[in-house]
C-alpha cells in the first residue's frame, strides 16, 4: 500500500513509519495543507491524518481531500490518528469524511490491524 502520513510531530511520523515500513510505501506531510497538495498530485491507498496541526487541521484537510476524491471518482480511506478524545472533534472528522478515528496513544498492533483492514477493502469509488 502507498500511505500518506500527515502529522506535524516527527516522532509520530516515525512511529507510523517504523510500525508499517516492511509492507508499505510511506510518504509524509507536515500539515494539512501539504497533505491536500500531495493528495491532489498522487493516489494513496490510505491517509493517516493527525487532527491538530498548524496551517490547516486534519478535519479541514480531510474535507478538501474528499473534494479532490469526488472530482476523480475515488474515496481514499482516511484514518484520523489524534490525541483528542473530544466527541465533537470525532464527530467533525467523521462528518468531513474520515473513515476511522483513533485516539493516541495507539499500539502498533492496533495501527497495523486498521491498515490491514483498509488494505483488504481496496480503494472504493463513489457510486
Amino acid at each position: 500500500m502507498k500511505i500518506l502520513v500527515v502529522d506535524d510531530n516527527p516522532i509520530n511520523q516515525k512511529f507510523v513509519q517504523l510500525s508499517l515500513r516492511n509492507a508499505h510505501v510511506i510518504e509524509t506531510a507536515n500539515d494539512g495543507e501539504e497533505a491536500v497538495i500531495m493528495a491532489s498530485r498522487n493516489i494513496y491507498d490510505l491517509i493517516i491524518m493527525d487532527l491538530w496541526m498548524p496551517i490547516m487541521d486534519g478535519a479541514e484537510a480531510t474535507l478538501r481531500i474528499r473534494q479532490i476524491d469526488q472530482e476523480n471518482n475515488r474515496k481514499t480511506p482516511i484514518l484520523v490518528f489524534t490525541t483528542s478524545n473530544m466527541e465533537n472533534d470525532r464527530t467533525r472528522c467523521l462528518e468531513y469524511g474520515a473513515n476511522e478515528y483513533l485516539v493516541k496513544p495507539v499500539r502498533a498492533a492496533t495501527l497495523m490491524e486498521k491498515v490491514s483492514y483498509f488494505s483488504n477493502q481496496g480503494s472504493a469509488s463513489f457510486s
